[in-house]
This record gives structure tokens, sequence and C-alpha cells, in this order.
């Protein structure tokens, strides 16, 4: 991969219990639909914008939520991975904040989040450990554990 990484915020938002809030997407490039996956609310940041700026934006468009106290970033992780389909190489930023409530609306969903985007639910860390469901960043449940000292 020559080109620039892709610059990324991701949200670990606990609600009141410590759970965190999770999307299941799958990959639109698997013909089966059998690829599905869970992960945090986030994107990537707009030319000029900063982290936080993107990390407010990402957290309204896709939880409906404002004004909520964000912490960090408390984690940096490179990763490469197939965006469906395409090798693309992101450098993601790891905020923490808190929910009041377990409420969501999906209504600022982009086109492609409405269509890779299945469903979402709040995860204990016993819940992701049991259950033995693809989740990212593979360290969660460690970043779980220190959003909460955070926030």
């Amino acid at each position: 991969m020559t080109e620039d990484p892709r610059v990324a915020v991701r949200i670990v938002l606990l609600d009141p219990d410590g759970r965190v809030l999770l999307f299941e997407g799958r990959d639109l490039s698997d013909p089966e639909d059998s690829v599905r996956f869970w992960f945090t609310a986030g994107g990537g940041v707009d030319a000029g914008g900063s982290l936080e700026e993107a990390a407010h934006r990402e957290l309204s468009e896709e939880t409906g939520k404002s004004g909520l106290r964000l912490v960090g970033p408390f984690h940096r992780r490179e990763v490469n991975f197939l965006d469906h389909g395409t090798p693309l190489r992101q450098v993601e930023h790891y905020f923490a904040a808190r929910a009041t409530d377990t409420s969501l609306d999906i209504q600022g969903w982009t086109e492609l989040e409405t269509k890779a985007m299945t469903t979402w639910r709040w995860w204990g860390t016993d819940e992701l450990q049991r259950e033995g469901v693809a989740f990212f960043p593979e360290e969660l449940v460690d970043l779980m554990e220190r959003a909460g000292e955070l926030v």
C-alpha cells in the first residue's frame, strides 16, 4: 500500500452500566453475506478537521447523541484491513465517552452505513468474551476498562 493511511477516530461509548456500544457490520464485497463483525462508533477525519471534531461528528451521526464529554485520544492503533474488498491502511485514534441512556437515533447514518451496518447492541466485557463473536479492535475489552476509568 503506497497511499497515505486514512486517519480515523473510534469512540468507546459506554452506557451507565459500563457496556460498550458496538455495531454489527457486514462485508459488502462478500457475495455470500456471511462475514459479520462488531465494531465501535467512528469514522474518518475530514481534511483540515481535528480528531475531536471528527469524534463528535461521528458520535452524532451514528448514535444521535451530542454534547457528551469525550476524553482522549487515549489509544492509537494502526491497522491494515479489507474495506469491502479494498485494502486500506488506517490510523485510529480512540476516545472514551459515557452515555446517560441506551437509546440511539440512527437517522444520521450514511447510505454506506445503512447498507453495511445490520444492527447495534450494548455489550458487557463478559458477553464479548463468552459469545465468541468477531469484534474490533481485538484489545477492546482492555480499552473498555481503560475508558471506564476515564469517564
